[in-house]
């Protein structure tokens, strides 16, 4: 069975030969680990560890790339809009945002009006040819979803307050955002010829405690959004799988209604536990993800680490419908021990 084959079933809730697994890390730990494993490219890391699934995301030609500095402080400007500070924490360089395009003041106008990037400022070619190089593997692409976005073009709490006195400017901001994915993601699924798994968009819904907003909340301002996105991953014969952090199983059944395929990443909070996940929704959604990167991965033994891939593993992929990965992407802290056990081969029966 090909990767393809594999992730392709598990999502169908059909069971494949083995439980299929995703990769993701900070390209420290990547770089570490070619080291380490003698490997000469992240293509020669997936075969060692036998991963199977591979991003196809366009490659971004777009000129909106300038680095400065203001004193000590190094800004870049946002692909979006408005300029990020950039982060050295400890040999790599991470971006939060600095300055915002949108302000409390900011109107519908103002938003419709805005130099918005566009899909011509990705080259699909990119897309092409990363296809072509993955033909067995699960291909994966997406970026920032709307509400993702809105957070970088304007402070979260004006973000809110939008969204409560102000509905209208809320739902413009969200809905332009959509309006570009929508002809930027068809683009990539048309290059991509049928090749292509899985559409990702990433949106945070939720903190370690609890949503951001309430699930009538997400049915007023998403629901409409994420439908227009899952159907268009569903004409391309792709699946649509829902990235949130935090505890958000409270919009689960909403996600499912909006035909969402897979939600990850299943963090280590209250409410995502696989077993009653699996009892709840088992059938329905498959599962992406749960092996805590806050805590088990960086201070956990070997053993430990092997003993929660099963847990996963029996509670959510017994009849597919889930893939193994990390809760977040590897950081730093997490031992290559740690990883070794992770993609243990002895996880995914």
């Amino acid at each position: 069975m090909t990767s393809k084959e594999r992730v392709r079933r598990a999502i169908s809730h059909r069971a494949p030969d083995r439980v299929p697994v995703g990769f993701e890390a900070t390209p420290a730990v990547v770089n570490r680990l070619l080291r380490e494993k003698n490997c000469r490219n992240f293509d020669g890391l997936a075969a060692y560890y036998q991963i199977d699934i591979c991003d196809c995301h366009p490659d971004y030609i777009g000129g909106r790339t300038k680095v400065w500095k203001e004193g000590d402080i190094a800004l870049a400007q946002s692909i979006y809009g408005g300029e990020v500070r950039l982060k050295d924490n400890g040999g790599e360089t991470h971006s939060v945002m600095h300055r915002y395009p949108f302000s409390e003041q900011t109107t519908v106008k103002d938003i419709l009006s805005f130099d918005w990037i566009t899909p011509d400022d990705f080259d699909y070619e990119s897309v092409k040819r990363k296809c072509g190089a993955h033909e067995d593997k699960a291909l994966i692409f997406g970026h920032e979803g709307p509400f993702q976005i809105a957070t970088f073009m304007m402070e979260m709490s004006d973000l809110f307050s939008k969204m409560m006195l102000e509905p209208e400017t809320a739902k413009a901001l969200f809905d332009r955002f959509v309006q570009f994915e929508l002809e930027f993601y068809e683009r990539i699924l048309i290059a991509g010829d049928g090749q292509i798994d899985i559409m990702r968009p990433h949106d945070d819904y939720g903190t370690q405690q609890s949503l951001l907003f309430s699930p009538a909340l997400f049915e007023e301002f998403f629901s409409e959004n994420t439908k227009k996105l899952a159907d268009l991953a569903h004409r391309y014969h792709c699946f649509y799988q829902q990235h949130s952090c935090g505890a958000v199983r409270a919009l689960i059944p909403a996600l499912i209604g909006c035909g969402a395929d897979v939600l990850e990443p299943l963090q280590k909070v209250d409410g995502l536990d696989p077993e009653s996940l699996q009892q709840e929704f088992g059938g329905k959604i498959a599962f992406h993800g749960g092996i805590d990167t806050q805590s088990l991965l960086p201070f956990g033994s070997p053993e430990e680490v092997r003993a929660e891939c099963r847990r996963y593993v029996r509670a959510l992929g017994a009849n597919g419908g889930y893939i193994l990965m990390a809760s977040q992407a590897l950081e730093r802290d997490v031992p290559t021990e740690n990883i070794d056990a992770l993609f243990d081969m002895r996880n995914r029966e």
